[in-house]
């Protein structure tokens, strides 16, 4: 049996068959001797990853769901098999190397405090990503999050600054986040009720109420194209966010305020269709735009029901 060392890299996929294999192809090139266990969770994908995986990757293990389970139920399967003291949680649309690696794996083995790392996310132009998350609070929510990342940045930072070492945070995306298992274990996995969208701060939220801290590594850089899956059904993305939203504040701060941010956005989404109504009119390239906001404006009339999103039972 081959020496799996230190790390396990598990990767959820859905019908991105071409970005799968380049980041698989990182990952082979970051470490040719394949110490590293890596799984991918295929969760229905209709594009041919999986033969693809089977073909071009044999020494990939690899689970095939039949149904889309969502970010942080797919994670899940294989975080619960996982034999190794991290794990690297890796979005598709992710490039990696063996530098980022290793700055994940030094930092974790000399701060055993940390429960969780989140790196430097980048464009493939070198631009820099938004990496950090700041817990979705009352504030936040009913204000303007950029211009609080400005007037505060100690409070909500964000790529605007430049940081000269490790932070510690609420939160990181979870496109290239390092898990400690003894943690995450403790924190007792992800919340599967979140299907997309902020089960990753949930995570972090749960993470730091055990006692672990959160921590952002802005020299382990990530090359990740960003949102490639979400792009393909932008209006139902949305509605999943929302919905996770409106969860993730019942569960860590009760019904009231859930309800709170549940009203104002709704009063939000037609605000946002109303400013969308006169480029829908004179720029038809921007009726996509309109029939987002429509879609999730419908969600709210309908009282939000279950069957409009990404889940399964709307026929993602």
């Amino acid at each position: 049996m081959r020496e799996l060392g230190d790390l396990s890299i598990i990767i959820v996929v859905w019908n991105t068959r071409e970005m799968t294999r380049k980041c698989l192809e990182s990952i082979q090139g970051a470490d040719p001797e394949h110490r590293w266990d890596v799984i991918v969770i295929d969760n229905a994908s209709q594009d041919g990853t999986s033969s693809m995986i089977r073909s071009l990757f044999p020494w990939v293990r690899l689970i095939v769901n039949k149904e889309n389970l969502g970010f942080g139920r797919a994670n899940n399967l294989a975080l619960r098999e996982v034999t190794t003291e991290f794990a690297l949680l890796l979005n598709s649309d992710a490039s990696l190397t063996s530098e980022a690696v290793s700055r994940f794996l030094q930092f974790m083995k000399d701060h055993p405090e940390a429960g969780v790392a989140g790196g430097q996310l980048v464009y493939p132009d070198g631009r820099l990503q938004n990496s950090i998350v700041s817990f979705p609070s009352l504030l936040t929510e009913m204000t303007n999050k950029s211009l609080l990342q400005i007037l505060f940045p100690g409070r909500y930072p964000s790529k605007r600054l430049h940081f000269e070492g490790p932070l510690e945070v609420d939160s990181v995306i979870g496109a290239a986040m390092m898990l400690r298992m003894e943690a995450i274990r403790s924190a007792g996995y992800f919340d599967e009720d979140y299907f997309l969208f902020l089960e990753e701060t949930d995570l972090c939220f749960r993470v730091r109420k055990e006692g672990w801290k959160v921590f952002f590594l802005p020299d382990a850089r990530i090359v990740h194209a960003q949102g490639v899956s979400v792009k393909q059904v932008e209006a139902r993305a949305r509605v999943e966010y929302q919905r996770s939203l409106h969860l993730f504040f019942e569960k860590n701060y009760g019904q009231r305020k859930a309800q709170i941010v549940k009203s104002f956005g709704y009063l939000k989404a037609w605000v946002n269709l109303l400013g969308a109504f006169p480029s829908r009119l004179f720029k038809p390239s921007s009726a996509s735009r309109w029939e987002r906001y429509k879609y999730l404006l419908i969600w709210y009339h309908k009282g939000c029901p279950a069957d409009m999103g990404l889940a399964p039972r709307s026929s993602v």
